[in-house]
């Protein structure tokens, strides 16, 4: 009987434990497809539990810091092209990312990527 409580309480914790962050930390190649067609980019991630910060790099714009947030294997992060605020949201799974994004109302569109192996 007391094997079965301390079994029904472990599994309790185990539901009841937050899943981990996906763990986007690194460099990421990307494409976003926009209105004005695809365009390459990449990502340079750095995580601190949930906290999301680095950079996107590419386009016109250069270098644009980004913020944001990893829950589970979702990523939310904005950042400035010029004068637009855009925000992209995604997936990941392993390797890949892809999600959706908003350039200030404006525009939008989907995107995707993989990791850049480290070494």
């Amino acid at each position: 009987m007391r094997s079965l409580a301390l079994l029904s309480i472990v599994a309790l914790l185990v539901v009841a434990a937050p899943a981990e962050a996906a763990d986007v930390s690194g460099e990421w190649t990307i494409t976003v497809n926009s209105s004005q067609g695809p365009i390459p980019a990449t990502l340079r991630l750095k995580v601190e539990g949930e906290k999301l910060t680095g950079a996107i790099v590419g386009g016109e714009g250069g270098e644009m810091p980004l913020e944001g947030t990893v829950k589970d294997n979702e990523i939310t992060f904005s950042f400035w092209y010029g004068e637009i605020p855009v925000t992209m949201t995604g997936k990941v799974d392993g390797d890949t990312i892809k999600g959706t994004f908003d350039a200030g109302g404006q525009d939008g569109g989907d995107w995707a990527g993989k990791r850049v192996p480290k070494g």
